[in-house]
């Protein structure tokens, strides 16, 4: 397979009655979709555009999303997503940014691109369906794109310095699927409930996943709405739930029991983009015993690489699970040469294989810090066992350093979590009086809860070396996170 969009084809005509997409209510199949998709391309074809360019698409959770991320694809250009909250003059920003041909929008940009001698289009996403169905008609002859064509431009979240715009080819997107189908041992049945926003990596793939395998996606706008979310499990039958670590601490704090209802029904939760703390994923598998567990460990410049089922392998501490399908992880010294990693002997992930990102738009340089001939170095701080899995402790910027002494801030985060009284926290390195570093532990506590940290230092110590434990302990009324429910650790006071 060399792209989504063909996989679409395919389900298209074998299963053209199979519903692919439920978002807002409405449902479409995939006869329908494919007809909307050509129809949306030829569109796009009529305008002109030289194949490969790029159309900023303001994102939402919507068949229209759909027809238009494939109607682009298909066409030969390549899709860009952005945040469904951003404002014209971002959208301006970033269409200026990529040199784009279209932006799709529910903005009105009418002015400003007049403004802009009108160096690109535009078309309302309001439009995107009935423009669709306009152009479309039987006969409409298409060249796939072919694997190493650009596919989507997806913007990373900038937790980490400054958003970059990832480049990924139909190989990757293809390749990240497959990851994540052989990864969750993904049913023929599956019905996927994506309550996150549609331009995140984590988001996106679990659309291009479900069209790969000619299964259904269902778009939910997030978990800002406990009661429509539990409703649309229920009236969809979901099997599947993409739900970030944030979602999931969520759930349990509000509505534990009304999850507890479907593990039976549920085949797969599918969690990751950030920390996950141990206690959550222990509460899960006592709520959830008939349904699979995964974290997922990746990045948007290399996909999904490995998956790890905490309902089947109890107890690995910082386990992220083994490579998948077509990933290849191992372990570097600062220096970029491979080792023999152990948990004494840790060193950089480091990944490579076919979903590894093409590199970033316009930013060599940027690209030359992270991507060599293939393979991707992260700052993530990990190890391989000798059965293979493999762990990640945190990334190397985040881990405090006193004295020599080491302390990954989310192994104390685990232990802390397993605290009756608390429902959030973050370690991390503060500077004391006398100008050194010592470990800060700012905690978010239950509803009705008061800090006692003689308590809580009593119970890190439980399971903690003296040095891990934190010199300052806070109680604060939140932690930072960002957009999509992320620690926000560069924020941390």
């Amino acid at each position: 397979m060399d792209s989504i969009v063909q996989a679409l084809s395919i389900h298209a005509k074998e299963t053209p009655d199979r519903i692919a997409v439920i978002a807002d209510d409405e449902q479409i199949t995939y006869g329908e979709l494919w007809k909307e998709v050509q129809g949306f391309a030829e569109f796009l074809r009529k305008q002109g555009f030289e194949k490969g360019s790029r159309i900023t698409v303001k994102a939402a959770p919507s068949i229209w999303f759909a027809v238009s991320c494939f109607g682009i694809h298909l066409s030969g250009n390549v899709h860009v997503p952005m945040e469904k909250t951003i404002g014209p003059e971002g959208i301006i920003n970033i269409a200026d940014e990529l040199s784009a041909s279209m932006i799709v929008a529910d903005t009105d940009l009418s002015d400003r691109i007049s403004e802009n001698d009108g160096k690109y289009k535009y078309i309302s996403s309001a439009l995107v369906r009935e423009t669709a169905k306009e152009y479309y008609r039987d006969g409409l002859v298409f060249d796939f794109p072919t694997l190493d064509m650009t596919c989507d431009i997806m913007f990373t979240t900038g937790t980490t310095g400054k958003s970059k715009g990832v480049m990924e080819s139909h190989r990757a997107v293809v390749a990240v699927s497959e990851n994540v189908q052989y990864g969750a041992e993904i049913p023929k049945d599956n019905i996927y409930l994506v309550p996150a926003p549609i331009n995140h990596a984590s988001a996106i793939r679990k659309l291009y996943v479900s069209i790969l395998t000619g299964t259904t996606v269902v778009l939910l706008d997030g978990f800002t709405d406990v009661k429509k979310f539990f409703n649309y499990v229920e009236k969809y039958k979901v099997t599947s739930i993409l739900m970030p670590p944030a979602a999931v601490r969520m759930i349990l704090l509000l509505a534990e029991k009304n999850l507890a209802k479907y593990s039976g029904q549920l085949h797969h939760i599918h969690t990751g983009s950030a920390a996950f703390p141990e206690a959550d994923k222990d509460k899960l598998c006592e709520i959830l015993p008939e349904t699979r567990l995964y974290f997922a460990y990746g990045s948007s410049e290399a996909g999904c690489v490995s998956m790890y089922d905490y309902s089947k392998n109890r107890g690995l501490i910082s386990c992220v699970g083994k490579p998948n399908k077509n990933a290849n992880i191992f372990i570097v010294d600062e220096n970029r040469n491979p080792i023999k990693s152990s948990k004494e002997n840790q060193g950089l992930i480091a990944i490579s294989g076919g979903m590894v990102m093409q590199g970033y738009y316009n930013a060599p340089e940027l690209t030359g810090e992270v991507l060599k001939d293939g393979v991707v170095y992260t700052n993530d701080i990990g190890y391989i066992d000798d059965e293979g899995f493999v762990y990640m402790l945190g990334r190397r910027g985040d881990v405090i350093n006193i004295g020599g002494l080491k302390i990954a801030p989310t192994e104390v985060e685990n232990v802390v979590l397993r605290y009756p009284d608390i429902a959030d926290c973050a370690c991390f390195a503060k500077e004391d009086r006398m100008g050194g570093v010592v470990p800060r532990l700012n905690v978010v506590m239950k509803k009705g809860c008061e800090l006692d940290a003689a308590k809580l230092r009593a119970h890190m110590a439980e399971h903690l070396e003296a040095f891990k434990i934190p010199k300052q302990i806070v109680a604060v009324d939140e932690l930072p996170k960002t957009s999509n429910g992320k620690l926000d650790r560069k924020r941390l006071v």
